[in-house]
């Protein structure tokens, strides 16, 4: 796919925003993990105009976070939004400490879930968004690899959980996996045959960073700079595949 300049960005962007984007919650997920993206994915750029529509969903009606600090309601079930995820052009993967994934992942809701990764990554783009993500934010990223869909990537998760990474990576290989685990603040993991493009964010604030390095190649440099500077956050851009 050839690369577009700012400008072609920018105004491709405007003829197929918005985008829809959906963030599975659940149970003991880091609570920045989820709202840093979703606080970027809501901030409109300088002319006003919403440039995302951004869902919730998971298996329960009512989702704690690992403090108990917050207690949220999805907008839709894991079931309705199942039904629809073609209709989604970007996906977040949020994480959580290592320790829920052995009880999530072996789950009727972590087969659900690893099984409709698999499901989205193999979506070609809509044609009215040209584009489709696939975003995992801290130890989300053992999700991914426990679905099988970094098979032979270069990624990332929290510096912590590299080793588990690989783990799972390989377990869902049914051997070496051949990933790469890198030490980045995010990873642009490549494309699926389908055109899904695969992005890593490496620990819990650095979801902000791959939401903005993915609001820029939506939308542009301007663009992404403009709410970045709204939010009051500095960029960084340790990024390997870019």
């Amino acid at each position: 796919m050839p690369i577009q300049s700012q400008s072609e960005k920018a105004k491709s962007f405007a003829t197929m925003a918005p985008f829809n984007v959906a963030v599975y919650l659940y149970p003991s997920a880091d609570i920045l993990d989820f709202s840093g993206p979703v606080e970027i994915y809501s901030m409109r750029p300088a002319s006003g105009e919403p440039l995302f529509n951004i869902r919730t969903f998971g298996h329960h009606e009512h989702i704690t976070t690992e403090s108990g600090a917050m207690t949220y309601v999805p907008n839709h079930s894991f079931s309705v939004l199942e039904q629809n995820i073609a209709d989604y052009d970007i996906l977040v993967i949020p994480g959580a400490h290592f320790d829920v994934f052995d009880k999530l992942l072996p789950s009727n809701e972590g087969r659900e879930l690893t099984e409709l990764l698999r499901r989205f990554t193999g979506l070609a783009p809509r044609k009215e968004a040209g584009t489709r993500i696939l975003q995992s934010v801290c130890t989300g990223s053992i999700i991914l690899a426990a679905s099988g869909v970094l098979q032979g990537r270069t990624i990332t998760t929290h510096h912590m959980g590299f080793e588990m990474l690989k783990q799972w990576a390989d377990k869902a290989a049914g051997g070496d996996s051949n990933v790469d685990v890198v030490r980045k603040r995010w990873v642009d993991a490549g494309t699926t045959d389908a055109g899904v493009r695969i992005i890593n964010a490496a620990g819990v604030s650095s979801g902000i960073d791959t939401s903005l390095w993915i609001y820029e190649q939506l939308a542009g440099k301007e663009q992404a700079d403009f709410v970045a500077e709204i939010a009051e956050f500095e960029r960084r851009g340790e990024a390997w595949g870019v």
